[in-house]
């Protein structure tokens, strides 16, 4: 914690600003990883040379902002942004089982129907394709991360598929996983409806994720639209030139 005592003395402003920006700094650059536990209060506000009050009252505005996570018998333990890497197709389980997070899904709606004009003229699907179409509010140790609205052709789940876990795994039992996607991300403000499922105030910044997944044969496997919370994920990309 040497190093985050530093970090204190070199910010400016109220110490407990100066504190809350210092352990804020620490974890999003990676200094203090997702999953360490923080020392009990008394010894790290020593360690600081703070007051348990200012502490407290710091780790409680970082809580809020999803960087620590209170965990019964495990004390504070720093959640820190989801990565999100650009380079890599990969699903929401599969990125958050990589932070040590278990994931799971509220199945809000399940349609069964066939692909019409928007989805025809947006993914290149026949016009007639059966489809189903899930929503779905995507979360991460049971923290609500995600909402989602997916459209999949019937063929790259199966018949029998109830929406129930990972998408990707099911599509990869179906060998109908999508080798190529077409992606576009925007910042946007949460809608009031959306907000409520993610638990966070109308109008808190968001990603709007769009994307399109195409399989092994060129053809259109994929239509999700999301919205991750603009305070727990993180995209992260290596260019090289």
């Amino acid at each position: 914690m040497g190093d985050l005592a530093e970090r204190v003395r070199n910010q400016t402003g109220p110490l407990s600003r100066r504190l809350r920006q210092a352990l804020a700094s620490a974890i999003r650059d990676g200094s203090l990883p997702a999953n360490t536990v923080l020392p009990p209060e008394r010894e790290l506000a020593q360690e600081l040379g703070v007051s348990r009050t200012t502490l407290r009252a710091s780790l409680r505005e970082l809580s809020q902002i999803g960087l620590v996570q209170t965990r019964h018998g495990a004390g504070t333990v720093v959640t820190g942004p989801i990565p999100k890497a650009l380079t890599r197709l990969s699903g929401f389980t599969e990125d958050i089982r990589a932070r040590g997070l278990v994931p799971s899904s509220d199945i809000l709606s399940c349609d069964r129907g066939v692909a019409g004009t928007d989805v025809a003229v947006r993914t290149g699907m026949p016009l007639g394709t059966p489809i189903m179409t899930l929503a779905r509010l995507r979360r991460a140790d049971g923290e609500a991360l995600s909402y989602e609205t997916v459209t999949v052709p019937i063929h790259a789940v199966g018949e029998d598929w109830s929406g129930e876990g990972s998408l990707y795994e099911r599509m990869d039992a179906c060998g109908t996983r999508p080798r190529r996607m077409l992606q576009t991300l925007q910042a946007v403000a949460v809608p009031a409806d959306i907000a409520a499922f993610l638990e966070v105030a109308p109008g808190a910044p968001a990603l709007r994720i769009a994307q399109i997944g195409y399989g092994a044969d060129g053809l259109a496997v994929e239509d999700a639209l999301s919205w991750y919370r603009g305070d727990r994920y993180t995209y992260v990309g290596e260019l090289e030139g």
